[in-house]
């Protein structure tokens, strides 16, 4: 990455001097002294031991960095949390591409403990995690996304800024993670499994992905829409979160809330990167 950049990024990622950071894959250290010098605090998150060894010795005389060799998808936020004092974390990272949905699962699992994570993404990615209802971008991780947290775009970053160079462009994005849902659910699993239910059938009317998603006959389907004041016939990637949320309460009231495999993760919520 080019120095010009990694500034860029680190400016971008408006740090606090009270601020206790994580990154992601730090890998060579691009970004981490410039991290290091914003904060109090950061945590450099390596699961190569090459890596996190070299780390260690190019970062030895700068206290505020501590190199933790781990699988940041298997490290335990809220524990180290509690051990360490800290209340929420800043997460930053260039992660790898094919591990992007992973990553936002696990962040949003433990969102209690993390303010906000910057994170550099392929580029098409951003644009699914901002779609708008109708578009072809528009899916079950947009709506996952949105649930738990704000996005924000904060910079484009061409190809050509990194060596060896990727085959797509990236974008930085920040996610403000939500302390509450922006609306009220009783059973988040039946959100999500409404959501990704229409998400997979995307040419098909309600009435027939919630037919399948929830087992019910056609009759009751379009009792449950009128109840949800949701047309039956519409297609799913035309609605909101709210107008989902409006579904999975219905179909709660109508006690059709059969429990499933987590929304997002099984399977997940398209092509991962």
């Amino acid at each position: 990455m080019r120095e010009d950049l990694a500034q860029r990024i680190v400016d971008q990622c408006h740090l606090s001097p009270d601020d206790v950071a994580i990154e992601i894959g730090p890998g060579a250290g691009a970004l981490t002294p410039l991290l290091a010098s914003r904060v109090h605090r950061l945590l450099a998150v390596e699961k190569d031991a090459g890596l996190a060894a070299l780390l260690r010795e190019q970062l030895a005389e700068i206290a505020q960095v501590e190199v933790v060799e781990a699988d940041f998808l298997t490290l335990d936020l809220v524990e180290r949390a509690s051990a360490e004092g800290v209340r929420r974390w800043v997460v930053v990272g260039n992660i790898p591409y094919n591990i992007t949905t992973p990553i936002l699962e696990r962040l949003f699992a433990q969102r209690a403990v993390v303010k906000s994570a910057v994170l550099l993404v392929q580029r098409e990615y951003a644009a699914r995690l901002g779609a708008a209802a109708g578009t072809p971008e528009y899916g079950a991780l947009t709506l996952f996304a949105r649930y738990h947290a704000l996005l924000e775009p904060l910079l484009t970053v061409r190809a050509s800024a990194f060596w060896p160079r990727p085959q797509v462009d990236s974008m930085l994005v920040r996610l403000f993670m939500r302390e509450q849902p922006p609306l009220e659910v009783p059973d988040e699993a039946l959100l999500f499994r409404i959501i990704r239910g229409s998400f997979q059938m995307r040419r098909k009317q309600l009435l027939n992905t919630l037919e399948a998603t929830l087992a019910l006959p056609k009759p009751k389907i379009e009792r449950l829409c009128r109840h949800a004041r949701v047309d039956a016939q519409r297609r799913g990637e035309t609605l909101t979160l709210e107008e989902f949320a409006r579904l999975a309460r219905a179909a709660a009231d109508y006690g059709e809330h059969a429990g499933g495999p987590h929304p997002c993760c099984t399977p997940p919520c398209g092509p991962r990167r």
